[in-house]
């Protein structure tokens, strides 16, 4: 039998008839900008541990600081896993060789440095992960210790402007100046992106709320950002009602008829 098969591992010997997977491989090791890929990598992650670190000094999030944050999260949930596979494949071809090739030992060797490159990489994804959920952590734990998550009066005062904008829709004989109907409809656009603004902040509370749940021992924090959530969906129901209100009278201005009230106050 020969000494170097007697020796070689179940993985090893996986890997010494993919051929095709051994020419991938040496392809990649082998390319002349490989060094200069891997560091454009190394700091594409820098740059991101770097935001997500001048992140965790400010006080709050923004609505487009926190899309940041959990779009950088699936980022790096996305990368670890297969970066993990990625780096054992190479390790097993590397053993591969190492077992049933020994003229190939450099090329086992740039292998091994190439699973090194990888793991760092994999360990940035990591850390990356880590700290954007510590983010979303501490902006959890903000809104639910804040005592007003809404305006109180936004409710009363929205409600006060749907009243009025449909009162208006009912009278006869006025035809809305051009201006008006420029200023309904800046104000329909706005509210259309608050009502899907304000979803948004009810479904980050509540997967916020089965977030904590799933730590364990956080049944107040819990609570409160379901409370919170419920405050989040009363608004956003407020808001579209007030911009149902100013898409009727979008539609009645079209046929001459409406007069937008909160326009001359």
């Amino acid at each position: 039998m020969n000494p170097s098969m007697a020796a070689t591992t179940p993985e090893a010997a996986a890997y010494c008839l993919d051929e095709k997977k051994l020419m991938e491989l040496r392809e990649l090791v082998e390319e002349d900008d490989a060094a200069e890929a891997e560091a454009a990598l190394e700091e594409d992650f820098r740059a991101l541990l770097s935001m997500a670190a001048d992140l965790e000094e400010e006080e709050g999030l923004t609505p487009e600081k926190w899309e940041w944050v959990e779009k950088t999260e699936a980022l790096a949930l996305s990368l670890t896993t297969p970066m993990r596979e990625h780096a054992d494949g190479i390790r097993q071809a590397a053993a591969a060789l190492a077992s049933l090739r020994p003229g190939e030992a450099a090329f086992a060797e740039a292998l091994r440095k190439q699973a090194a490159l990888t793991d760092a990489r994999r360990a940035d994804a990591e850390r990356l992960l880590a700290a954007t959920r510590r983010l979303q952590e501490k902006e959890m734990r903000r809104l639910a210790a804040k005592e007003h998550l809404v305006s109180p009066a936004m409710a009363g005062f929205l409600g006060k402007l749907a009243s009025r904008t449909d009162s208006s829709v009912d009278q006869e004989g006025y035809v809305p100046a051009p201006e008006e109907m420029a200023v309904a409809a800046q104000v329909e656009d706005a509210a259309a992106r608050a009502v899907e603004g304000m979803g948004r902040v009810a479904g980050r509370l509540r997967r916020g709320a089965a977030a904590a749940v799933m730590k364990g021992n956080e049944e107040t924090l819990v609570d409160a950002l379901l409370r919170q959530a419920v405050v989040a969906d009363t608004a956003r129901a407020t808001i579209e009602t007030f911009a149902a209100a100013v898409r009727r009278f979008l539609a009645a201005g079209g046929g001459g008829g409406g007069r937008l009230w909160w326009w001359y106050g």
